[in-house]
């Protein structure tokens, strides 16, 4: 389990570079989907996270707040088939929208999560 959180961090680690060093083509990332995929993978991807959290968090450094945040995935995959394809469609096109250095600014907070998830695991 330990190695799955750490692949899931490095994920993270390298989706938030890619942000960070090049967000022009973090954004055209979103463009290689339909609304649809995006929508079935942000909720499949948050549960997935969350259940491997939960179930790993006893595995890995800070298992109460492995919990927690395995918690708010959970939640937010719950809040997203809540809130819709469309809604979301629109936040996402609102977010993409918004200048570089915030583009940036999620990006660093993507790559510093990453970074966490890996040294819990490891």
């Amino acid at each position: 389990m330990r190695i799955i959180v750490a692949g899931i961090g490095v994920f993270g680690v390298l989706i938030g570079v890619l942000g960070l060093l090049a967000p022009e083509r973090f954004r055209s990332l979103f463009n290689l989907t339909t609304s649809q995929t995006r929508f079935l993978a942000a909720i499949i991807v948050r549960l997935v996270v969350g259940v491997f959290l939960w179930i790993a968090a006893d595995e890995l450094r800070f298992p109460q707040v492995m919990r927690i945040i395995a918690a708010i995935s959970i939640f937010a995959a719950v809040g997203i088939l809540f809130m819709g394809r469309e809604r979301l469609d629109s936040l996402i096109d609102w977010w993409l929208s918004r200048p570089d250095s915030l583009l940036r600014l999620s990006a660093l907070f993507a790559a510093t999560f990453g970074g966490f998830l890996i040294y819990v695991a490891v």
